[in-house]
């Protein structure tokens, strides 16, 4: 149970307590740019660990990859990875939803033999959400709930991603029935309070953070040799795209916009992530550059490590982010930090973190349509700025971003529950 202040007038503060955090169809230690792992991942690492480092202890439940026995371990201090043996053996995301009363009473289960008690459910991802409500009510206990997609918002933005009704509906009740939904972008908060109708004081706004020792700027020598070491040619100007591999990420925009670049321009696009599973969206692109004109000048390097990310946001000349819709936008801020230009659709963090109008300020362009000519300017124009990124400006946009600072905010929201 929390440790409890008691403050002046004989109120009760928490000040170091215990949160459940359920990240059911993906696992917080996934690698970034798999189907189903992305910046949601690195969120769960980020916050926990800056949880874990404030005193407080967070358990991360995930499901096993296969079935047979209760998975604990200790990632960092105070923070556990648990994974609950559910008996349904290896599911896709997609077959989840109808074992999510069974996937609490596992977790239930595990946390009876392990005295495991709670002050907080924080659930990630609508098929969290459903297992989270389940141990609300078991537990007595608040569930706050960070959505990261919206199924009606990638809907609206790319057709092609198709989200089924069940999540749309089962999103819209988990809405009503969480005690706070989570979001980190001003612009997902507006959709939250639009989509589902509620008062403002049921969503609360607390951005992701970054973590600047990793994401930093390499000085020019660096760079250079970052770019031999990855087998780019020093001239070759790189046009990085990092991410998943699907159709709300926008990829047919950037070959479009690349194949309108000047003749005369070396480059080469770059496009990082993707697994097994993208085969077949990656064949299809490949075709696409081909058509465009692009032979040779399109490399798709499968999945990256997180921490070998940083090496490639420093190798190239600006990352590109098209996506149709984002609910925070990652990429963009960990490409920045590494001193990396971003251009990118006004999604997510982008309209909040890229001012416009200030030549002293820049860090970037915001492309508010999805003409390719456009966005072909705008990349040309950041490949040929030859003004490395200004290390205040950067410290000064990037100042809000971090976990502990995500931390310390998420402390402030729980208490006020």
């Amino acid at each position: 149970m929390p440790n409890i202040t008691v403050l002046q007038g004989g109120c009760e503060k928490v000040t170091k307590m215990r949160i459940a955090f359920l990240s059911i169809h993906s696992s917080p230690l996934g690698r970034a740019g798999e189907k189903d792992t992305g910046g949601m991942s690195t969120f769960l690492r980020g916050l926990s660990s800056a949880l874990g480092e404030a005193g407080h202890k967070v358990d991360l439940f995930t499901r096993p990859d296969s079935a047979g026995k209760d998975l604990v371990r200790e990632i960092k201090a105070g923070v556990r990875l648990v994974c609950p043996d559910d008996g349904l053996g290896p599911l896709s995301k997609q077959e989840l939803y109808p074992h999510y009363r069974t996937i609490a009473e596992s977790i239930d289960r595990f946390c009876r033999g392990d005295n495991s008690r709670y002050d907080l459910i924080f659930s990630h991802y609508w098929l969290s959400g459903c297992v989270g409500q389940v141990l609300k009510k078991n537990w007595n206990v608040p569930h706050m709930l960070m959505f990261h997609t919206l199924g009606r918002a990638k809907n609206e933005a790319c057709p092609e991603e198709n989200e089924p009704l069940l999540r749309l509906e089962a999103e819209k009740e988990l809405a009503r029935s969480c005690d706070l939904i989570i979001t980190a972008a001003k612009q997902e908060k507006e959709k939250i309070l639009t989509y589902f109708d509620l008062p403002l004081e049921k969503v609360a706004l607390i951005p992701c953070g970054i973590n600047r020792e990793i994401f930093k700027a390499l000085g020019i020598h660096q760079r250079l040799r970052a770019k031999e070491q990855l087998g780019w040619e020093k001239k070759t100007k790189i046009i990085l795209s990092v991410g998943r591999i699907e159709p709300v990420k926008g990829l047919d925009l950037l070959l479009k916009a690349a194949s309108l670049l000047p003749a005369e321009e070396s480059f080469q696009v770059v496009i990082a992530g993707g697994d097994k599973s993208s085969s077949i969206q990656v064949e299809s692109y490949k075709k696409t550059a081909a058509r465009l004109g692009l032979e040779g000048k399109v490399y798709f390097t499968g999945i990256v490590e997180h921490e070998k990310l940083p090496f490639y946001y420093n190798a190239a000349d600006v990352t590109v982010l098209t996506s149709h819709y984002e609910s925070f936008g990652l990429v963009a801020l960990e490409s920045i930090a590494c001193g990396t230009p971003v251009v990118a659709s006004p999604v997510g963090i982008i309209p909040e973190l890229i001012a416009t109008g200030n030549n002293d300020d820049f860090i970037g362009y915001m492309v508010e349509n999805r003409n390719p000519p456009t966005w072909a300017e705008k990349i040309s124009r950041a490949l040929n700025s030859n003004k490395p990124l200004d290390q205040s400006v950067l410290d000064t946009r990037l100042a809000p971003y971090s976990w502990k600072q995500a931390a310390s905010e998420l402390i402030t929201v729980i208490n006020s529950l």
